[in-house]
């Protein structure tokens, strides 16, 4: 922070209210280890420009085509932001009717299956920052706190999380957290279908096949 106010001429102060400004929406993020901020997924998925994310993407889709190849759900590649589960890709279902999420769309974390993933795996901030009233985006997406932490205990404790009906009535996603060399969540991925094909309680292959994957993903990274 000491640098960029330097190179830009402002007060730390001012320059740490526009930082995280910017890490809200996730144009930006900060290393836990050093400190140091580099350019966010939002940046990098207008200007192709963030190693991090750009990186992780490549190693992604080649591994998640495959897994939509094999089980004809959509996949979708998201990234933690302070607020959300930022979708950084996605690979349409091969079913006749697709259920779509577009690439820079922002999943809610209480609400959605990669969201919980992020709140189980990711930093205690996310946790710490769910404040009610939450959205109830539908008739049974769950907006009690005590509620939510609980559901995320049971992500941390069985490595994924299913949340039917939860975003959209009809739709059910199944999702997995994806890790660093470090150990620390740098994303997560979601598998996304009608509970005609996506049981509320996911056949063992889907979870077994989302596990794979992610530990693929993670291995490579």
């Amino acid at each position: 922070m000491t640098q960029i106010a330097a190179q830009v001429d402002t007060a730390k102060g001012a320059v740490h209210k526009h930082l995280r400004t910017l890490i809200d929406h996730g144009m930006v993020v900060q290393n836990a280890q050093t400190s140091l901020y580099s350019v966010g997924p939002k940046v990098w998925l207008m200007g192709q420009r963030a190693p991090q994310a750009q990186e992780l993407s490549e190693i992604a889709l080649p591994l998640m085509r495959a897994t939509r190849d094999e089980l004809g759900l959509a996949v979708v590649l998201s990234v933690p932001t302070p607020r959300s589960a930022f979708v950084l890709a996605t690979l349409s279902s091969n079913q006749p009717i697709d259920i779509g999420v577009k690439p820079g769309s922002e999943l809610s974390l209480h609400a959605s299956a990669q969201g919980l993933v992020m709140l189980a795996f990711g930093k205690p901030e996310l946790r710490d920052a769910l404040k009610p009233p939450l959205a109830k985006i539908t008739p049974k997406t769950t907006t009690d706190i005590n509620e939510i932490l609980a559901a995320v205990k049971v992500v941390a404790e069985r490595g994924y999380s299913v949340t039917p009906e939860q975003s959209l009535l009809g739709i059910n996603a199944l999702a997995a957290p994806i890790f660093d060399r470090s150990g620390t969540l740098v994303g997560s991925i979601g598998l996304i279908g009608s509970v005609q094909y996506l049981h509320p309680q996911p056949e063992a292959r889907q979870i077994g096949a989302v596990l794979s994957l992610t530990r693929q993903i993670s291995e490579r990274l």
